[in-house]
């Protein structure tokens, strides 16, 4: 299949585009008010973190970032462009889509998982006005995408065997022809890109994520921002808060920025196969085959018996000794699930979490529900980040129980 200058120059940049750059910012976050509820803690610092060194290579676009956990309330989107400073905003959706087969260029079955299972393609559906945010030529490749067409993310053409001219088909039997390949950072780290009307034909359907511009001079912050934002939310969002990035302030332009991306998850702890549960819309059914090659269970140091991908296991034995050679044993009292088969819509994670992957784990549940102030020892959140382990008691929505792998993501809890 040919392909024209614009999408052969965005597959060369994309080959040779390297990791971004190292940038430092601040994740800004605001608790909308309710009287039944405490106030949030103050905002904490955050950083860049990548698992490359510096590179002139491909870089994140130049936009801001708002998001709500949970999934945009409606009509969220198109009331904050009455904030003044905000200009050119673009609405996105994102969701997992359950690939049923793939064929490549020449038509040869690739992906051929054995019914009722399927493969969770981390998804996002874009506005036109996406392509704005990409500089020439990729700005022409996404702007130029047709109903049915798609773009994937290069590790996911490289984990896929993919490229242009493959086809995939969804569990909703419609098709999506792949026209071109980008760098990761520039899909957000999503796996695959589609317009919004071809992502409401494949299942992707919840609006996640706004980018937008701020209006030159402005001198406004993030933390700004997203205090301007949060009157917008409902008063009875399950979650109330908006979380806001400035330009440079994270690696990864998505929804859900403070978890590794599902791509990065399947590169670490294996991909699985699996569908929706048809008795719960929260949970999934995961191949047996894959659950008895990597998860396991075992009785680390500190923790006690716990049930994780053997990639887990071997981070939380380190993060453990860690713990107990600091004298600080005494930090956990108890322990929740790691291992969940969990794929949640409505979870302030996100639709894809590192739940699944048995690739996150509650630490001291019984004293830091979710929504509330977090209670952790600075040991214990020290031992675990030192191994890999975001703490979601820095989210916006608080989850001070929450450590999930965050290594190679984007901004630092």
């Amino acid at each position: 299949m040919s392909i024209d200058d614009a999408t052969r120059s965005a597959l060369i940049r994309g080959v040779t585009a390297f990791a971004v750059v190292l940038a430092v910012g601040s994740a800004a976050v605001f608790t909308a008010g309710r009287l039944d509820q405490p106030e949030a803690a103050p905002a904490s610092p955050t950083t860049v973190v990548t698992s490359a060194p510096p590179t002139p290579g491909t870089q994140t676009p130049e936009a801001w970032l708002a998001w709500v956990p949970g999934g945009l309330p409606d009509g969220f989107a198109s009331e904050m462009t009455s904030i003044p400073v905000i200009a050119d905003t673009t609405t996105a959706t994102a969701d997992v889509a359950w690939l049923t087969s793939s064929t490549n260029a020449h038509g040869t079955l690739v992906d051929a998982p054995n019914a009722p299972d399927m493969i969770p393609i981390d998804t996002t559906g874009v506005e036109p006005g996406f392509a704005t945010f990409l500089q020439p030529p990729e700005r022409r490749l996404v702007a130029d995408l047709q109903p049915g067409q798609g773009v994937l993310s290069e590790s996911e053409a490289k984990l896929r065997r993919l490229d242009v001219g493959s086809t995939l088909t969804f569990s909703t039997g419609k098709a999506v022809t792949i026209v071109g390949t980008l760098p990761d950072v520039l899909m957000g780290g999503y796996e695959l890109l589609v317009g919004r009307t071809t992502g409401d034909k494949i299942g992707v359907t919840h609006e996640r994520y706004v980018l937008f511009n701020v209006k030159p001079y402005s001198h406004v912050t993030s933390g700004q921002l997203a205090q301007r934002l949060g009157p917008y939310l409902p008063f009875d969002a399950p979650y109330p808060v908006v979380e806001v990035r400035a330009p440079g302030e994270t690696t990864y332009l998505r929804a859900n920025d403070r978890a590794a991306p599902p791509i990065v998850l399947k590169e670490r702890f294996g991909e699985f196969q699996g569908y929706p549960d048809p008795s719960s819309a929260k949970l999934v059914k995961i191949d047996r085959t894959w659950v008895e090659e990597h998860i396991a269970s075992d009785t680390l140091p500190v923790l006690g018996t716990v049930n994780c991908n053997d990639v887990t296991l071997d981070l939380l034995r380190r993060a453990m000794n860690r713990l107990k050679a600091d004298g600080n044993s005494q930090d956990v009292s108890g322990h929740g699930a790691c291992y969940a088969p969990v794929m949640d819509p409505s979870d302030p994670d996100g639709p894809f979490t590192p739940a699944p992957f048995g690739a996150s784990i509650e630490i001291n549940p019984g004293t830091n529900p979710p929504g509330t102030p977090p209670s952790q020892p600075p040991g214990l959140v020290g031992a675990m980040e030192r191994w890999g382990f975001g703490w979601g008691g820095r989210d916006a929505y608080q989850q001070g129980a929450l450590f999930r792998y965050r290594a190679r993501t984007i901004a630092r809890d």
